[in-house]
Parts: C-alpha cells; structure tokens; sequence
C-alpha cells in the first residue's frame, strides 16, 4: 500500500528544523527580508546543525539523508524565513552539478557550503535569454591552462553574497545549446563585478548581475566536458531546483493562510467572527486544499529522486503549478485581511510580492508546461 507519512527520522528533523525556525530565525525574518546582503552568522548557525548538508555525502561533511528529508527542512525554513529558507537548496544543488566536476574541486568548497562558510549563486540566465538559454551570450574560451570568461549574467538569486557560482557559457560561440558548457566560477576572481538590481519582491534575497570582464578561471574549474552544458544541467540541477523551488513558494502560503485562519477567528463583522461567513471560511477551505495537494505532488517528486526513478515530468508540474497555487493563496489572504493586509504591518503584502517572483524565476509556467507535454508526447509536443 502507498504511504502517505513520514518517517519517525523525518518527523524528528521536521521538529527540529521548525524549533530552529522559530527560536532563531523568526525574531529577525522582517527585517532581514528588506536587506540584500545575507546573515552570515545565522547562516553558519544553519550549517553547525547540518540543514545545509542533509543530501550531502558524509565525506563532505553531510548528513547523507534522503531527497524527502532535504525537503522537509526547505519547507520549514522557509515558512518562517523566506531569505534563509531557500538557501539550504544551494549545497545539494552544487554537489549534483560537481558529480561532473574534479574531486578536488568538490573537497574544496562542498564542506565550506554544508558550514555555511561560503555561499554560491546559480548563474545561467542573462539580460537577452531567460527562457532561451542555448541562446546566451557569455563565453568562455581555452586559453592554455585557464578559460577566459566573458558577459554577464543576471538577474541571479542571491549573488550579492555569492562566493561562487555554478556558470555556463558557450565554450563554441556559433553553436546553441551543444555549445554550451559548465563552470564553477569562484567569485572573488579579478574582473568580476556585480551589480545589485532592485527587484519588487525577494529583496532579502540579493538578486543580481554578474558581470565577468576577460576572467581567467583556471581549468581544473571545468564542469563536465566542453560542450555538455546543458546536459550537466538537465541531469543534475534542473529537476531538483524545480521542486525545491516549488516547496519554498507552497511555504510561504501556507505561513500565510495559517496566519489568515487566525485573523478570521478573531476580525469580527456584524457581531461576529468573519470565519462565519462562507465568503471567508470557503476560500480558505479552498487554499488549504490545493496547497496540500501541491505539497504531496512535491514530495512525491522527491520520492521519485530517492528512489532513482525519472521525475522530469513531475518536477517540472511542480515548478509551474505550485507558485500559481501561492500566489492566488497569498492574494486572497491579503484580500481578506484587508487594509492591514495591504500594509507593511503585515508580512502579507512582502509574500504576495516574493510569490509573484517564482512564477517565472529558474523557469517560466510556459516553459514547464512544455516540458511536461514534451514528456507526455513526446517531441511532438516541442514548438521548436
């Protein structure tokens, strides 16, 4: 029979990460959502209790634990803590793409991400490609020993704080998507620049552009072989981002939605509670319903991944569905808190405004719907 329940392990680390949530992140998430430049403390704080390294191999100081385990504590993070939340999805997302990278590039910086000592960035999209990514712009061409690098990316989550990045750029200039090839790309590198772009919402989250001006990254940085970019990418860090961010976005509402429910059983109108009214007590009912729905099309996904099976499909409805259930969650919470809702005395308005953003970061709904028709029927289905 299917199992709809955690493991007891499970369980145990969905307490503690939500007691971590609360009693530490919590106190400060306001302000820290206004802020671009990420809390190191706090974040090496994350790392000593190992919620930054649970899908990582023991040698590299993880916890080796199961995909659904990494998805629990992303998801109770990031209820508390929409800055601090996603970045427990950084580490297992750069081991995935250094599997094809040289081992001692690997024991170089996994440990120093699983402790929080270092942060990095994924930097694929640029101002002339977002959805059309065989399509950029940045180079990187062999000059003996090193690379040079060349372009810019942007806008990428969290490289204001970055101290490396997964990047790809085209190693053949002439070719699409076959000439594109990945990097780990330390950012202190001289001719690297960035530049921090004032977006409406994940503020907290530093979002920037890269700018990489005849950069020589030496060659043992190479991901993979020259021209097998995306394939790196597909293979492994597409899949799992999608998911992942499908979870932070199912997060957030449900924060929202369970702060809503209580404004309902308190707000009064016509000499009683607001609850009573099916206008009110109906859309939460509805919400409550399709982020739950939403919530075990994740971890379904992530069981998929444990168990080594295919889940391009399913992590691709995750990517476009769930930020569609947030949002339209999180807009009708501020609707029926009304005023204050739409105030910055709420955190209402600031979720409204980061939910939007995952409707199209690392992937736009059209583009997921493709994939999963692509997966369905086939090539068929592709417009290109």
């Amino acid at each position: 029979m299917v199992q709809f329940s955690f493991t007891e392990a499970q369980e145990m680390l969905r307490r503690e990460a939500r007691d971590f949530a609360q009693k530490e992140l919590a106190p400060g998430a306001k302000e820290r959502a206004k802020s671009p430049i990420m809390p190191r403390d706090m974040i090496k704080k994350m790392g000593e209790l190992g919620f930054l390294g649970i899908s990582l191999p023991e040698k590299y100081g993880g916890q080796g634990a199961d995909w659904v385990s990494l998805g629990i504590v992303i998801e109770e993070l990031s209820k508390v803590d929409f800055t601090l939340g996603p970045v427990s999805i950084f580490p297992g997302l750069a081991h995935l793409c250094l599997e094809q990278a040289r081992e001692e590039v690997r024991e170089e910086w996994l440990p120093s991400l699983v402790k929080g000592e270092k942060l990095g960035c994924f930097a694929v999209s640029e101002p002339d490609c977002g959805s059309d990514a065989a399509a950029m712009k940045a180079t990187a061409i062999r000059d003996g020993d090193y690379y040079i690098l060349k372009g810019e990316k942007s806008p990428i989550s969290a490289a204001w704080s970055a101290d490396a990045a997964i990047f790809f750029a085209k190693t053949d200039p002439a070719a699409r998507a076959r000439g594109v090839t990945g990097f780990w790309v330390p950012l202190d590198l001289p001719g690297i620049s960035k530049t921090l772009i004032a977006h409406t919402g994940w503020k907290g989250n530093g979002v920037a552009s890269i700018f990489f001006d005849e950069v020589q990254l030496p060659s043992r940085y190479l991901v993979g072989e020259e021209g097998k970019g995306f394939y790196i990418f597909a293979a492994g860090g597409a899949d799992y981002l999608r998911v992942c961010l499908g979870l932070v976005a199912l997060a957030i509402a449900q924060t929202s939605l369970e702060e809503t429910i209580d404004y309902a059983l308190q707000r009064t109108a016509f000499g009683q509670p607001i609850s009573r009214f099916e206008g009110v007590s109906f859309k939460i009912a509805e919400h409550a319903t399709l982020i739950e729905a939403a919530r075990l099309l994740c971890y379904r996904t992530l069981c998929l991944k444990d168990q080594g099976l295919k889940h391009t499909k399913e992590s691709a409805m995750c990517k476009w569905w769930c930020p569609e259930v947030a949002f339209n969650a999180i807009h009708d919470c501020v609707l029926l808190h009304g005023h204050v809702g739409y105030s910055e005395e709420y955190p209402l308005e600031q979720r409204l405004r980061d939910a939007l953003g995952f409707e199209f970061a690392d992937g736009t709904a059209q583009i997921m719907k493709i994939v999963v028709a692509r997966e369905i029927m086939g090539r068929a289905a592709v417009p290109y």
